[in-house]
């Protein structure tokens, strides 16, 4: 919560400290004075800072800060609200960002819109951080800029807007602001609201990765490894995967475990992937838990029981390939008693995240009434599911269905058209099935009907094939 603080006060102290005087000399002579000794003092208090002498600097802080110093009243605010040499004071610090804020003072505007935006010692107020963001943002804070971006990307008290997010983030990422230079690489990666540019995209994710952002370094990483923007480079992926794993991003340590494992820009080595993917799991990453379950399931020291707490993990995430390994595990009886209840209920979540082989088990369970009561229909709903998804058994079964009017009409075209599909099957089981079935039904079926059923076929193959 306090790194913006630390961000925006490093910037501000820097340009303001430095800058056009606090009083103007024709003030008063009191004015003049407590000038030439602010500008002594307030570079002493920051310095203290820097060197974490916090009791000193917060008595030079407040001094000034009573005088009405923007730049005191805003560090002041600071030492508040991370209890730097005085007890942390929401409400305090709050009050002190609100005090320079109204002074003009561009960072303090920021911070007392982080305030508001977080109801942070002050009552939330979407609105009125906005507002504060954007006088901040017009005299050029990055930060306000940086924020603006995010809200109009998010649509976050202002109407989703990605062009004006991109405005405010470019202008942001232009003065260096590294989690602008992200998320506009982001957005140029996927083409949220500009024309995919892999070229910008990586140009920005290298700018960011230059200040330590670990996601940057990932996205680098991903970018080698699949020749976006650069050629294909697999050391190149290999190296930015492991600079942003030792940052402790799980999917990079996931990816650098998938890299060691297959030998991808090094020598596989199964004991480093499993250790990386291991710390990915620890870190709640799904996709690794699932990994994790995997390799205690099948690799040399099997353990069921294992292999079932990493599931479960995944799968309450709602992984879908963690939920069809636990229905798997449920159906047959490994590491837990046989239930074909619990596996049906793992079987159902997967196929409602899409996955083609829960969506056969699915109907495989209605359709045999397996721990459930038969019900032909549904059977056939999720059939054509998994069917739609190129899944070779729903075509086969599907083609059944319609050849006999199974829980849908009898309809010798369609059943056609799916054993046709079938019969592609790299499966021999299913492809000789599904061959004899078709020529079967093909002896009651005119030329004419044989050629749409081919036809439609081929469109649904088309569809399928390309995801569409």
């Amino acid at each position: 919560m306090t790194k913006w603080i630390k961000l925006s006060s490093a910037v501000s102290l820097a340009v303001l400290t430095l800058s056009a005087p606090l009083f103007s000399a024709a003030d008063s002579p009191i004015a003049y004075f407590q000038e030439k000794a602010a500008a002594q003092r307030l570079p002493e208090a920051y310095m203290a800072v820097k060197n974490k002498e916090y009791d000193k600097a917060f008595e030079i802080y407040k001094h000034y800060a009573d005088l009405n110093m923007p730049v005191a009243q805003y560090m002041l605010a600071y030492l508040y609200q991370n209890g730097f040499g005085t007890p942390k004071e929401k409400d305090l610090a709050a009050a002190w960002y609100s005090k320079a804020s109204d002074a003009g003072l561009p960072a303090a505007q920021f911070a007392s819109g982080m305030m508001r935006y977080y109801g942070i010692g002050v009552s939330q107020g979407l609105p009125e951080a906005i507002a504060l963001f954007n006088l901040a943002a017009e005299k050029n804070n990055p930060l306000a800029q940086y924020m603006l971006g995010y809200l109009y990307a998010h649509g976050f008290g202002v109407t989703q807007t990605l062009t004006t997010a991109i405005d405010w983030y470019t202008k942001a990422a232009t003065q260096g602001v590294p989690q602008a230079q992200y998320n506009l690489g982001l957005m140029y990666y996927s083409g949220d609201g500009v024309s995919k540019d892999y070229a910008k995209a990586f140009n920005w994710f290298s700018l960011a990765s230059q200040q330590g952002s670990a996601k940057s370094k990932f996205m680098l990483g991903l970018m080698y490894s699949l020749g976006q923007g650069v050629g294909i480079d697999k050391a190149q992926a290999l190296n930015w995967y492991k600079q942003a794993a030792d940052k402790n991003l799980a999917v990079a340590q996931y990816n650098l475990g998938i890299a060691y494992f297959n030998g991808q820009g090094t020598a596989a080595n199964p004991g480093l992937a499993q250790l990386s993917i291991l710390e990915a799991a620890k870190q709640g990453l799904p996709r690794a838990q699932y990994f994790m379950g995997y390799a205690t399931s099948n690799g040399p020291a099997k353990n069921p029981q294992k292999a079932l707490e990493w599931y479960m993990k995944a799968a309450e995430q709602s992984f879908p390939e963690a939920q069809l390994a636990l229905g798997y595990l449920y159906q047959n009886g490994i590491g837990v008693p046989k239930d074909d209840q619990q596996a049906f209920k793992w079987y159902y979540a997967a196929a409602k995240e899409g996955s083609a082989n829960a969506e056969f088990m699915v109907g495989r369970y209605y359709q045999q009434g397996t721990g459930l009561p038969s019900n032909p229909q549904t059977a056939a709903y999720w059939y054509s599911k998994a069917a739609e998804q190129g899944m070779d058994n729903a075509q086969l079964l599907l083609g059944v269905m319609y050849s006999q009017g199974q829980g849908i009409p009898k309809d010798i075209k369609l059943a056609y058209t799916w054993f046709n599909l079938a019969s592609t099957s790299s499966n021999e089981e299913i492809r000789k099935a599904a061959l004899n079935m078709r020529d079967e039904l093909a002896k009651s079926m005119s030329a004419d009907e044989i050629n749409a059923a081919k036809q439609q076929s081929q469109s649904y193959f088309n569809r399928y094939s390309t995801g569409g």
